[in-house]
């Protein structure tokens, strides 16, 4: 999925967001976001797409300021009220079964997504979580699809988006295993924006559920087949079927073309995204597509 007009000025808010946690310095601050604006006076064309120029602007940011991980805090404190909600999220889970258990956990793992920062409009809550575990209603809802399908593969590879929101895929990724999947999750190969890594992965006990915790190869934001390492780009082109979390995914997939049937699950947080599927800024999508699926 190719950039819109309004991915500039979010591209440079965020750069600005990140800038000020990076440094307490105003000189790299500013040196930081002329750097981003540079950059995106070379590479704003109508081929880009959204993750792309994020991943370039992270890379920026933490060049300029010397602050491998802006995001840390942020993280943190994403993690620790996810793992906060999780007994709640269990204990209403527990009283479901077969296909309504499942796509109950696709929601959640879809409101979890509500824990990403610094998007201009977007207000990451807690509150938001608990409120919408009884009133969730999703926009696009192929989970029936996604169930059915599941029950004809072996293996789901399953595409990590945030931290904090990584906990609540936990559940989901219990219940593929209950299902009898085998399942390989990944994260991000390095700290961008507050994605989620493999200490986070750690931290929320994915390594406890999953068959298998690996990364994409590096600090990038969604699957960038240049960016990614050639391991995670074989394990990517293989795949039986995907599980992808978040925008990044669905932006950087639908541009490559899907290699196998796919499930996305996000929020909506930017009119980019939400015009491109046919719904408004702000709600839950699961959708699912065949190989080969692409948006222009």
């Amino acid at each position: 999925m190719k950039i819109g007009l309004e991915c500039a000025f979010c591209i440079v808010h965020r750069a600005w967001r990140e800038a000020v946690r990076a440094t307490q310095d105003p000189e790299l601050q500013l040196r930081a976001l002329k750097a981003v604006i540079d950059m995106l006076s070379r590479e704003f064309t109508p081929d880009a797409t959204p993750a792309y120029l994020g991943t370039l602007r992270d890379r920026i940011i933490r060049e300029v300021t010397g602050n491998p991980d802006p995001y840390r805090e942020v993280k943190e404190k994403a993690n620790r009220l996810a793992l906060e909600l999780l007994p709640e999220v269990r204990r209403i889970s527990e009283g479901l079964s077969g296909y309504e258990r499942f796509r109950f956990l696709c929601k959640v793992a879809c409101l979890g997504n509500v824990l990403d920062f610094d998007i201009y409009g977007h207000k990451p809550s807690g509150d938001i979580i608990r409120s919408g575990l009884e009133t969730i209603r999703f926009a696009v809802d192929d989970t029936r699809e996604m169930y059915e399908k599941l029950k004809s593969v072996s293996h789901v590879l399953y595409l990590t988006d945030n931290a904090g929101e990584i906990a609540f895929d936990r559940l989901l990724v219990e219940e593929l295993k209950n299902m009898g999947l085998r399942v390989s999750v990944c994260v991000r190969g390095g700290p961008v924006i507050n994605d989620a890594t493999l200490e986070d992965a750690r931290l929320v006990g994915m390594f406890d559920v999953a068959d298998e915790v690996l990364t994409n190869g590096g600090d990038v934001v969604g699957v960038i087949p240049d960016l990614c390492s050639e391991e995670f780009m074989r394990k990517f082109r293989s795949a039986e079927f995907i599980l992808a979390k978040g925008m990044a995914n669905f932006e950087t997939m639908t541009d490559v073309g899907t290699p196998c049937p796919t499930a996305f699950l996000f929020r909506t947080k930017c009119g980019n995204v939400a015009g491109r599927i046919g719904v408004e800024v702000g709600v839950e999508v699961a959708m699912l597509v065949e190989k080969g699926f692409r948006i222009p």
